[in-house]
Parts: C-alpha cells; structure tokens; sequence
C-alpha cells in the first residue's frame, strides 16, 4: 500500500513517500507485464492450435453422425415406408467395430456427402455417387 496522507511540515518525508511510491508502481508494471504478456501468448498461441487441430479431418464418431442423419431423413416418411426406411440403414452391433478406423473413415464419407431427399427418405442420387466416389478414395 502507498501513503495515503503526507506530513506537510517534512519536505523529505513527501520526496521519500513519493520515491517510494514510484519504484514500487515501476517494479509492479514490470512483472505484471512479463508475466500477462507470456501468459497471454502462450494462451493464443494454445488457441491457434487447438482451432488447427479442430478444423480440418472428420472428427468424432462418424458412425453415429452418419446413423442420425439417415435416421432423420427417414423420419420424413409415415406408416409402413418409414418402417422399412429404418430397417434398410446399416448397423453395426460391435461397438469396436463401429469404432475402427476403416469404418468411421467410410461413415465420414457419408457425413460429408450426405443430402436427404425427403420424399424417398433416402439420399440424393448425386449425394449417394459422391459418397461411393468418397469410399472409392479411401481404398487408394
């Protein structure tokens, strides 16, 4: 803390209060801004990274992504045709298999490409070739 009240009648009193106060403001700036500045950098540059890491690839369980997609498209259907909709998506029981590489990588493909026509329940006939031409890629 500073002084907060100053003897009028000690002229060195205030010159040392004064001086006292100025190295103590100088010696805080100092640190607060090294240590700020390092933090603060080292933050962004944390931020840049994870935006990077985020940003690019298909992330999370393409399985499930790809399910609810199709899923949703059928529920566009009523009665019996949304019944056999259901039945016709692929599933797999194995939740080791759902989560291996090859079939997120495939299920990733049907992420991406997927368009629902709502009136079949099933995708679009250019958004089915361009997910067999996603799969052809992968086994390249």
């Amino acid at each position: 803390m500073y002084f907060t009240r100053f003897k009028r009648s000690n002229g060195l009193g205030r010159v040392a209060a004064v001086n006292a106060g100025a190295l103590a403001a100088h010696r805080e700036q100092t640190a607060t801004v090294r240590n700020t500045t390092g933090l603060r950098a080292a933050t962004v540059a944390l931020g840049l990274v994870l935006a990077a890491l985020g940003c690019g690839g298909r992330h999370g369980d393409t399985y499930a992504k790809a399910t609810n997609a199709q899923e949703a498209c059928c529920e566009n259907l009523t009665g019996d045709a949304r019944a056999a909709c259901l039945q016709k998506i692929v599933r797999v029981d194995d939740p080791k298999v759902a989560a291996s590489k090859v079939n997120q990588d495939t299920y990733g493909c049907v992420v991406e490409h997927f368009t629902c026509d709502a009136a079949t329940g099933v995708a679009t006939k250019a958004s089915a070739q361009a997910q067999l031409e996603c799969i052809q890629d992968l086994q390249k």
